[in-house]
């Protein structure tokens, strides 16, 4: 965000204290407690300067006969300003309270321009955001038209980041309070910064408000159609309106405002390909990688189309292009397997040791692992060794499926001499098409599962059948709002008579009460998932189908040969191809949307599939032999 730097008002403040003296205490106030802040005033009074900041100090932690003292042995000053220090040590000492309530009076003391040069202060010489936003909301008190204080409360609200502060940055309330304040600059000067429309986009973004995010881009875009990131924001707001064909026209209005840019191409190449028009989306793809040979995320779309088309000699070759990313976090573990040893690249492992690790989410760890004994076999056939390294979600249920398995969290990781992800595994391994086989490979706790059954027997003995049920994924994925359902379209498929439904995404609670509040029988048991997804495997043991969303429970009940129902967004991901065929799981059946956006024939499939195999009388709960793969029809 373009905050940086503001634009400090032409009039100058003439301080008694210099600014660096209450910069020095505000910061050892923080960062070593009042005491030592107070010993610090008492040296510097002691020095020459004023006792009236070793009276502020004491003032702000509300000990008033001490302050009094101080204050008695210091030069008087104008109320404003020692009101102003009084809020800002208070607001370090997380007194919200006191650091508003002198605020207020520091605002209403002195001239309006003066407030503006400490509030410049606060924000960019103090970096002060929580003591800034205390002001800022006083300021706005007495001068409600100017758009520089609610843009300057968003920054400061912004760099507080939500995480906490005195200055009432925590808390549900904080984004809220930061996107009304977006919304005063924008509705007083859209112009009052550069940076405002894009900003007050993004928070729009944040409560899907997709009309608004239309309008200020369209605006935007008006006084400047080259403006690539607002024709971005545009086009994402027309695609998650189910409009891939408008967001597409409006990236080709960019590229022809400003040609070349190899990102604003690869826009155009995604929502050709969410209109499924594969052929047109790879040409311009290509293009865009003609443009920038390094760009990541045309070459990964790229990969995407090649793997759906079975063209996977090319596909699993390009697709390493996803290793080039340079936004990962430091304790990625692609981060961190790169500081602990290099990538390997086909090298002899004759005495080493090779570690193949999570890489994406946790349903592409379900996908993958199981071509992990594949490599190890040819490993140990060098004299190598291969380690599994998965997240600890996923511990215990792989190292049934692979015994050398260690957690990332925990390891022990050691000194291995190479590492690979688990998605370059197909690369490794040449894999191709007519190599893949739907078998089950994956095996769940018999005596969990027996649990499972049995609370599950006790609980809901009425029911005739019992779903595992996932209508959402994992919200920072690329394609999350397509993939999911929201819950009102669920309504058909939970009004079945006799079905009991189990919701199995830890996380949901609050989504479970509403549909329990209205009647219908969903249940959320995660909390008994203590151990990851080997409890969730158990769980999904003791039941008779899963329907679900593309997530990672997909992955797990197809691994485990469980039946399960999968509801598709009209696209989806590569893997799943472009019809109602897989070769991944046998156990597995299809549900695609006809056109983006349409659930409800989905449901309706799904809910007539689910009588279907209600109809033949079959019930894990009652069956003695839950644990062992199944397969509908």
């Amino acid at each position: 965000m373009s905050d940086s730097a503001l634009a400090a008002p032409a009039a100058l403040i003439n301080v008694t204290t210099p600014l660096e003296t209450v910069h020095l205490l505000w910061s050892v106030l923080r960062e070593e407690g009042h005491h030592a802040a107070v010993l610090r005033a008492a040296e510097l009074a002691a020095a020459g300067v004023t006792w009236q900041l070793h009276a502020d100090l004491h003032a702000s932690a509300g000990r008033f006969e001490e302050a009094y003292h101080s204050a008695s042995q210091a030069q008087a000053e104008a109320g404003g300003a020692r009101h102003a220090r009084l809020a800002l040590f208070a607001d370090a000492l997380a007194r919200a309270e006191v650091a508003r309530h002198h605020s207020e009076i520091a605002v209403a003391a002195q001239p309006l321009a003066t407030t503006l040069e400490w509030i410049v202060w606060l924000i960019n010489g103090c970096g002060a955001h929580s003591a800034a936003a205390h002001m800022l909301r006083a300021y706005r008190e007495r001068a409600p038209h100017d758009p520089r204080a609610p843009w300057w409360l968003a920054i400061s609200l912004g760099a507080l980041g939500g995480a906490g502060g005195a200055g009432g940055a925590s808390g549900p309330g904080a984004r809220e309070e930061r996107r009304a304040a977006l919304a005063s600059a924008y509705s007083l000067d859209p112009a009052v910064d550069p940076a405002l429309p894009l900003q007050f986009v993004l928070a729009l973004r944040e409560v899907r408000d997709w009309t608004a995010v239309e309008h200020v881009c369209r605006e935007a875009l008006a006084r400047n159609p080259a403006d690539a990131e607002m024709a971005w924001q545009l086009s994402h707001a027309q695609w998650q309106c189910n409009d891939a064909a408008a967001a597409e026209a409006t990236m080709r209005a960019a590229n022809a405002a400003s040609p070349g840019n190899a990102d604003v191409l690869a826009a155009i190449g995604f929502y050709l390909c969410e209109q499924a028009r594969y052929e047109d989306s790879a040409a311009m793809l290509r293009e865009a990688l003609a443009v920038n040979p390094h760009a990541v995320t045309p070459a990964v779309d790229l990969a995407d189309l090649d793997l759906r088309h079975g063209a996977w000699a090319s596909g699993w070759k390009r697709f390493e292009a996803r290793l080039a990313r340079d936004d990962r976090e430091p304790n990625n573990i692609v981060s961190v397997m790169a500081r602990l040893c290099p990538r390997w690249q086909g090298e002899a492992l004759a005495g080493k040791t090779l570690v193949v690790h999570s890489e994406l989410g946790n349903g592409d760890d379900i996908h993958m692992v199981r071509y992990v004994p594949q490599l190890a076999d040819r490993v140990r056939q060098e004299g190598g060794r291969l380690v599994l390294c998965v997240r600890k979600s996923l511990h215990a249920l792989l190292t049934r499926f692979y015994a050398d398995c260690v957690s990332i969290e925990d390891g022990p990781l050691g000194a291995p001499d190479y590492s690979l992800p688990i998605m370059s595994l197909p690369l490794v391994l040449d894999l191709q098409p007519e190599q893949v086989r739907g078998d089950a490979y994956l095996h769940a706790d018999p005596d969990k599962v027996s649990a499972w059954r049995e609370q599950l027997r006790r609980q809901t003995p009425q029911a005739r059948l019992h779903v595992g049920l996932v209508w959402a994924g994992s919200p920072t994925h690329r394609r999350d709002e397509k993939r999911s359902i929201a819950r009102a379209t669920l309504e058909p498929l939970l009004s079945l008579a006799d079905v009991i439904f189990y919701s199995l995404t830890p996380g949901r609670a609050a989504d479970v009460a509403v549909l329990t509040a209205q009647g219908y029988r969903v249940y959320d048991m995660t909390a008994q998932y203590h151990a990851g997804f080997d409890d969730v495997a158990a769980h999904l043991g003791a039941l008779d189908a899963l329907v679900t969303v593309d997530s990672a429970p997909l992955h797990l009940g197809g691994a485990l040969g469980r039946p399960v129902l999968a509801m598709l967004d009209h696209v989806s991901h590569w893997a799943w191809g472009n019809e109602e065929a897989q070769p991944w799981y046998d156990s597995v059946e299809l549900f695609r949307q006809p056109e983006p956006g349409h659930w409800a024939p989905v449901i309706e499939r799904v809910t007539a599939r689910l009588q279907a195999l209600m109809a033949t009388g079959a019930s894990s709960v009652e069956s003695s032999h839950a644990a062992h793969p199944a397969v509908i029809g």
